[in-house]
């Protein structure tokens, strides 16, 4: 009796999120915590790992992202390997090993019963976040001119975190707010009681003024592809709404009607500088990529890569780009294409989850948010386009919290019945359908 109890306490997903709870603050903050702290972080999580594999007899997790996640788990000693400066390299190794370790602890909730309830809290917790993150933004330039730059002098300002006291960056707050975005309109569409929607509703509210204004463009389109994503999933019928408008745009730009960009976007002569100097970045990572595709040059490591080996000329000598302001071929500069391939197929196998989790019948418990986060992964996919948000390792820890948030929906169990019973989740294998940057 005593083995089994043990084994049921190893295999509870409340054990495996204390252990990532407990691990995750020496090494998201290494560079504030003694040398020996994320050390014993990364054994403490060696020691589970081997535990939950001694008590399921499987060396794999079970998830269907664990072959993705093991890939990119590989990536992270090549590219210390290949990095010239090891340290900057090992401390974004720690927040990384951080994230994947919260995200298999999350997707452990699975099976609880009270999962779909998380929905509500995501969009408390979205606004208050944009209420942080606003609070020590740094200085906004007239990115969008429809937007009165006295407003900011109004509002409080001037909050600074230890690990970041220069404020926290535009684009990037932007970003951070628009996953939220996503999960408030799904809530307000699709809530399950009237108090869901108000409070949805009420987060639309909230939400849409901080995104905007932290002025990030990405931002904003990236909120705009995800608010069509949600809209189509929640009801068929938004499909000839928005097939209508683009229907009406396109027939404005074939009959050469003038778009104002100037006042959507901005001047014309900022958006092309800003254009060119992220496609000066996106060339020096193609150039990275085939220099270093197999190892790339470390975590942390693009900008003094670049800096040395491929100068920019558009971008100012004193300007800190950080990384490419593409996601895709930043992961694929500093950890080469096995990382990419790694990131792309996590991608995939989210989308996939989610579909499976946003397609169920309108009275399954999850559906909300399984739609609410399929918009949070294409806001997020779309804003990596032009900004790569978890170059910041604490902004990178939230997004993999709902990576794992993500996978757990969408492997949640299909029927109604069964969304009472918290089955063990290690113990019931996955079958389709059936099982259950300094920047930030």
């Amino acid at each position: 009796m005593r083995r089994w109890r043990f084994r049921d306490w190893i295999l509870s997903p409340w054990f495996l999120l204390a252990s990532a709870g407990l691990a995750t603050p020496p090494l998201l903050f290494n560079t504030f915590v003694p040398r020996w702290m994320p050390i014993m972080a990364i054994i403490g999580l060696t020691i589970v790992s081997l535990l939950r594999c001694l008590a399921t007899g499987r060396i794999l997790g079970n998830t269907p992202a664990d072959w993705p996640l093991i890939l990119i788990l590989l990536t992270l000693p090549a590219g210390l390997w290949a990095s010239a400066d090891r340290n900057t390299t090992l401390s974004y190794t720690y927040a990384y090993i951080a994230n994947l370790a919260v995200f298999w602890a999350i997707t452990g909730l699975a099976t609880v019963a009270w999962l779909h309830r998380v929905t509500p809290l995501l969009v408390i917790g979205g606004i208050a976040l944009g209420v942080m993150l606003l609070l020590g933004l740094r200085a906004v330039g007239a990115k969008l001119p429809f937007i009165n730059r006295d407003i900011y002098e109004l509002l409080p300002h001037g909050f600074r975190t230890f690990w970041n006291p220069s404020g926290f960056n535009p684009n990037l707050t932007g970003g951070v707010v628009a996953l939220f975005w996503p999960l408030a309109l799904a809530l307000g569409l699709r809530g399950h009681t009237w108090l869901d929607r108000i409070l949805g509703l009420v987060g639309l509210a909230i939400l849409g003024p901080q995104l905007l204004l932290t002025q990030s463009r990405g931002g904003l389109i990236g909120a705009m592809c995800a608010t069509v994503a949600v809209t189509v999933l929640s009801d068929r019928r938004w499909l000839w709404v928005w097939g209508s408008g683009g229907m009406a745009v396109t027939v404005l730009i074939l009959k050469g009607t003038p778009i104002p960009l100037d006042t959507i976007l901005g001047s014309r002569g900022a958006l092309n500088m800003s254009l060119q100097g992220r496609v000066e970045l996106w060339s020096r990572a193609v150039y990275v990529i085939q220099d270093f595709p197999f190892t790339g040059v470390g975590l942390g490591m693009f900008e003094p890569v670049v800096r040395i080996l491929y100068p920019p000329f558009i971008i100012r000598p004193d300007a800190h780009f950080v990384h490419a302001h593409n996601i895709y071929l930043h992961t694929a500069a500093e950890m080469g294409l096995p990382g990419l391939i790694g990131h792309l197929s996590l991608y995939l196998v989210l989308v996939t989850l989610l579909l499976r989790g946003a397609l169920r019948s309108g009275t399954h418990p999850n559906r909300v948010l399984a739609i609410g986060l399929f918009g949070t992964l294409v806001a997020f996919l779309t804003h990596g386009l032009f900004e790569v948000i978890t170059c910041a390792t604490r902004a990178a820890i939230i997004v993999w919290g709902l990576f794992g948030l993500m996978a757990a929906v969408g492997m949640a169990p299909s029927g109604d019945k069964e969304v009472h019973a918290e089955a063990k989740f290690s113990e019931v294998p996955y079958t389709n359908g059936h099982s259950s940057c300094p920047e930030d």
